[in-house]
């Protein structure tokens, strides 16, 4: 079935690439049976370089993945898949023994990754400029929309652990979060579940966290250096709200709970009554403790982490042993990565290393130009593209790819297949010719001066530049022409109950500093006709207290008045539909009464007073009153 393939495609595109053992031949067999169950997948060392970070996945393990289709009752089951248990342990880089084949394929990896999602980009907004004739869904698209209106979702036991013994061996660091249970479940405008027949245009999505938590803890205990069967069984610990009390686990902030309300419209833009996407996310209370040690691990985690950054480039002249018992190896190390920087300068500035670089642009020209008019390419041409990839970077293969495009097309040769595998039509030239062809005859958009005067005039025809500024995201019209600039597409709402930060020296003494802020409420909304974005926040009220003394909890902030109105509002927006300004803030403030405590100022982990200055300056300043900014 179409939509069988739909399924192993989409797994192996978003699991494959993170995990080690995955036969994409069961894969597809379960599949066709109606359940897919994947268990103890091993995650990539390399799962993470997505992020571009210097860290390493030492363990990491999917414990249970389950997808349930009943592809003979869709329209009266729910697809239903579910991920029980993921176990990661990450360790700085240069934790992880330097391996040059290994990284070298790691990062041809991720430059195809690349590669492709700009293809993508380029082929989404191609197919958007192509002009769509109105037609029925076929019987696949109706069926896999109404796979995606009740497809349910739920994840538990999650533990996402961060350990570090470079930055300070004498102390080790662990960072983690656990997270109990995430569901997202199908229901009907009652939010009640349910099964969403064919004829329903609104989808209504309910989801819920269960006891989210994280820790940081100081002078902590490793795990990365065991095997990995220990690894993953010691990361199993402390996944549920019983087990908040296991030692060695300093957490900083108590379980969350939450509930989120998805409504979505795909046809709304159409309608124009409603909007696209509407959530209402709500949290009942979020409690924050920091100790003095943690504060200062944190300060020194940031410092380490871009140490990492920098250092990450020279990894492979990296010694294993310490500084003070291997000091000429690291003398070396320092040579090696100082050079290895002036060396490059030095050659690619080089006549032949220019040169080279022409003679490769050439023969990747001519070797995609080949692959562009015949689909199917030897054995000795695949080669000659992968091998010149290796030494190109990412901009010089799509410049030289969209050089090719505009080439085939210019000339009139692709009357055959084109790189996407489609049929020419009409002297079209299939996907690429939509991409740099003929025009619908619309109002050109405004360019702007530094781009016209770049140069691609004397290159492509106005259309072809079009063309490229919308495969780029480049858009000289200040709004889209497609909605009305009133309508809001997306409503995005927050509602946070209670929250409280609080300072301590040590874990079990009195605290220090509480901060304590009621019913804080945010609301974003987006016009996207109008390119614009508003921003509503409300806090209701907001209590600081101090250290206790003489069995007195000293208050440091608090309102003057029992008022309902809010303590502090405030409203951003780009490009106000109300005003002629590019850009409108509004902040109002309520009167509030601060007290200034010596003694908690000189115990707490920040003097307090830094703290209170600034914001009783900003209160002051703004009771009663607002300003606009205009740009």
């Amino acid at each position: 079935m179409v939509l069988e393939s739909l399924v192993s495609d989409l797994l192996n595109r978003f699991i494959g690439d993170y995990v080690e053992n995955l036969n994409k031949s069961q894969l597809k067999i379960g599949i066709w049976g109606g359940n897919v169950v994947l268990e103890n997948l091993r995650v990539k060392e390399n799962a993470l370089s997505e992020f571009d970070v210097p860290f390493k996945v030492k363990a990491g393990q999917i414990g249970r993945l389950t997808l349930k289709i009943p592809w003979k009752n869709l329209y009266s089951d729910a697809v239903v898949a579910t991920l029980d248990g993921l176990y990661l342990l990450v360790v700085p880089g240069a934790t992880i023994k330097y391996d040059e084949l290994k990284e070298d394929l790691y990062q041809q990896e991720a430059k195809q990754k690349e590669l492709q999602h700009i293809e993508e980009a380029m082929q989404l907004a191609a197919s958007r400029e192509k002009p769509q004739d109105q037609k029925k869904d076929s019987f696949a698209e109706k069926l896999a929309t109404q796979v995606i209106k009740n497809l349910q979702v739920k994840i538990t036991s999650i533990h996402l652990r961060f350990e570090d013994d470079l930055s300070d061996p004498e102390r080790p660091l662990s960072v983690g979060v656990t997270l109990s249970e995430l569901s997202l479940q199908t229901t009907d405008e009652n939010w009640k579940s349910c099964i969403l027949n064919e004829a329903a245009k609104i989808s209504y999505k309910l989801g819920r966290l269960e006891c989210l938590c994280a820790y940081w803890n100081v002078n902590s205990p490793i795990f990365y250096k065991g095997s990995w069967e220990d690894i993953v069984d010691q990361l199993k610990v402390g996944i549920s709200s019983t087990d908040l009390e296991i030692p060695h686990y300093q957490y900083i902030f108590k379980p969350i709970f939450a509930s989120a309300k998805m409504c979505i419209n795909p046809t709304a833009e159409l309608e124009l009554k409603s909007p696209k996407l509407d959530l209402n996310l709500e949290v009942q209370n979020i409690d924050i403790q920091i100790t003095r040690p943690q504060y200062l691990s944190v300060v020194q985690a940031l410092e380490s982490v871009d140490c990492s950054v920098r250092s990450a480039p020279y990894r492979r002249f990296r010694p294993e042993g310490s500084v003070h018992t291997n000091a000429k190896l690291w003398w070396d190390y320092g040579y090696k990565s100082v050079l290895q920087d002036h060396r490059r300068r030095v050659r690619t500035s080089s006549w032949s290393s220019i040169k080279k670089h022409r003679d490769n642009l050439k023969a990747y020209k001519l070797a995609y130009k080949n692959k562009i008019l015949n689909q199917k390419l030897g054995a000795e041409a695949e080669r000659t593209l992968q091998d010149l990839e290796k030494d190109l970077d990412v901009f010089n293969i799509t410049l030289t790819r969209q050089q090719a495009h505009m080439e085939v097309i210019r000339s009139g040769q692709a009357g055959g297949k084109n790189a996407a595998g489609g049929q020419k039509k009409g002297g079209g030239g299939g996907f690429f010719s939509s991409f740099f062809g003929k025009k619908n005859k619309k109002e050109e958009p405004e360019e702007r001066e530094e781009v016209s005067g770049s140069g691609l005039d004397e290159l492509m025809t106005a259309e072809e530049k079009q063309k490229l500024y919308t495969a780029i995201g480049y858009s000289g019209s200040s709004h889209s022409l497609n909605l009305p600039s009133q309508y809001v597409a997306v409503v995005l709402r927050f509602q946070l109950c209670k929250t409280s930060v609080t300072v301590r020296d040590q874990p079990d003494v009195p605290e220090i500093l509480k901060v304590e802020m009621l019913d804080l409420s945010t609301r974003i909304s987006q016009r996207p006709g109008a390119q614009a974005f508003r921003v509503e926040a409300g806090l209701q009220k907001w209590f600081v207290t101090g250290l206790q003394q003489g069995g007195v909890v000293p208050s440091l902030m608090s309102p003057v008045s029992d008022s309902s109105s809010s303590l502090l509002t405030l409203e951003f927006e780009v490009n106000p539909e109300s005003s002629k300004a590019d850009q409108l803030l509004r902040v109002r403030s309520q009167s509030v009464k601060i007290l200034y405590d010596a003694v908690s100022a000189s115990c707490s982990l920040l003097p307090v007073s830094c703290f209170l200055l600034p914001v009783s300056w900003f209160l002051v300043n703004l009771s009663s009153d607002h300003f606009m900014f205009l740009s």
